[in-house]
């Protein structure tokens, strides 16, 4: 009901109505990344300040979605506030000159919670501004840079690598816009603050994830461990069946043994002759 709310004040208000010149939003620093020569993963700092009179919603897209983590992605920034953002390329070694992003925002109600749900939300204002930030190697220079401009398409960045179709990139103007009616209630529901908590939540994933990996390789190690102490538990037990066969021989033979030393001495005693008839003799 709030969003339904919110959403008419902007449908109400008469600076709402579309404008010529597209606003500046928000500033983005730097705007062209140094990518390292490096076979690890490379860290990069991205700072998005909002410079817009209200609350807006910002999100980060790239044409390299399986290269690079960004942390966060998504999220909204108050008036005047700051957010840093991490960005790390996996592998420097699959670094690629036209590896590019855009950095969008566009007006958010301060009603708005959802970072995902807010851009699959109608644009009433029509305002929404695109900042490409490109990569380069060190010592490269930004006219060869500029100048390689790639036309790849981009798609945004989520830690599970998914992508979404990007709207075409559109020049921002210095222009200040009229503040919006529902702009004057934006601060006072400000969601932008949990920004600050995903990195550190990114750092407790990857960290955990790390500790994952080492687990497994230990349990692994104890698996073949297992699997090889049942080899030989299997090889124990064939001999110890080997052995049993040739206890149960010898028993046999012992057994027949017995019964023919006992046959013996009865044919012996039937042989030998009486007390008696000795005695006659």
């Amino acid at each position: 009901m709030e969003t339904k709310q919110s959403m008419d004040c902007i449908l109400k208000d008469p600076s709402a109505q579309a404008k010529p010149v597209v606003p500046r939003l928000i500033t983005v620093n730097p705007l062209n990344i140094i990518i390292e020569p490096s076979s690890g993963q490379i860290d990069k700092t991205l700072e998005l300040k909002n410079i817009y009179p209200c609350r807006i919603a910002f999100r980060i897209q790239t044409n390299g979605p399986t290269r690079y983590t960004v942390c966060p992605n998504k999220g909204f920034l108050s008036i005047g506030e700051k957010s840093m953002i991490q960005i790390s390329m996996i592998d420097g070694s699959k670094y690629q000159s036209n590896h590019q992003f855009i950095v969008q925002a566009k007006p958010a109600p301060g009603d708005f919670a959802d970072r995902k749900l807010i851009w699959k939300q109608p644009n009433v204002l029509g305002i929404l501004t695109n900042t490409r930030v490109k990569t380069m190697r060190p010592g490269q220079s930004l006219t060869k840079s500029q100048s390689k401009s790639p036309s790849a398409h981009l798609a945004p960045v989520d830690s599970s690598g998914a992508n979404s179709p990007a709207p075409a990139d559109s020049n921002e103007s210095l222009v200040t816009p009229s503040v919006p009616s529902w702009s004057k209630t934006a601060t006072s529901i400000d969601h932008g603050k949990f920004a600050d908590n995903i990195n550190d939540l990114a750092l407790k994933v990857k960290k955990a994830i790390a500790e994952k990996n080492t687990k497994t390789s230990e349990m692994v190690a104890v698996v073949n461990q297992i699997k090889s102490i049942e080899v030989e538990l299997d090889r124990q037990a064939q001999l110890v069946n080997e052995l049993s066969e040739r206890v149960k021989k010898g028993e046999m033979q012992y057994s027949n043994l017995v019964m023919h030393e006992r046959n013996l001495r009865a044919e012996m005693e039937r042989y030998k002759p009486n007390d008696s008839e000795q005695s006659g003799t």
